[in-house]
């Protein structure tokens, strides 16, 4: 899960009412997770394949956990994120657990919602053509939050060139 909202900034809600065959389409060349319009907050459909790097991992969890789990339950369904016994988890949990293995793995708890953000962070620190990016990467109808996070990595850099330039003024003593 933290592998796949790293490289594909999917809000929570779709997130969790990811289906297979619905809106995860598997075949042996890619994965495809493919959002309709009721699964985006804009109502615009949204596509992308699963980026090679996970998509051995989500295989395995397809193929096998994933129908383990749901056997420990006599659970029947397509939703593609389980629980213990097959059940069908809710959006909360998801948070939750996403958050606290976060925590667990890096000391910083990051809860699904920060994927996005740094998702549009990066593209903005790119370069201002990234930057152009955000609103389709992120599934916005305008390009206000791509010009906010453009603002906030031009902070960020900023930030980094005046400490740079006091540690050499004061001869990097520190």
């Amino acid at each position: 899960m933290i592998a796949l909202l790293a490289l594909l900034p999917i809000r929570r809600r779709s997130f969790c009412e990811l289906a297979l065959g619905q809106s995860v389409h598997v075949n042996d060349d890619e994965i495809l997770i493919s959002l309709s319009e009721d699964m985006t907050k804009t109502g615009l459909p949204w596509e992308a394949a699963v980026p090679k790097q996970i998509e051995p991992t989500l295989r395995h969890y397809i193929g096998e956990v994933r129908p383990a789990l749901l056997a420990r339950g006599a659970q029947s369904h397509d939703t593609l994120w389980v629980g213990k016994k097959g059940e069908i988890i809710a959006q909360d949990y998801i948070g939750s657990r996403i958050g606290t293995l976060t925590l667990k793995l890096t000391g910083k708890r990051v809860p699904p919602h920060f994927f996005r953000d740094a998702a549009a962070t990066t593209l903005a620190r790119t370069s201002p053509e990234s930057a152009r990016l955000i609103r389709s990467v992120l599934a916005h109808s305008g390009f206000r939050t791509a010009e906010r996070h453009y603002i906030h990595a031009q902070t960020i850099d900023a930030g980094r060139n005046y400490a740079a330039l006091l540690r050499r003024l004061k001869g990097d003593r520190s």
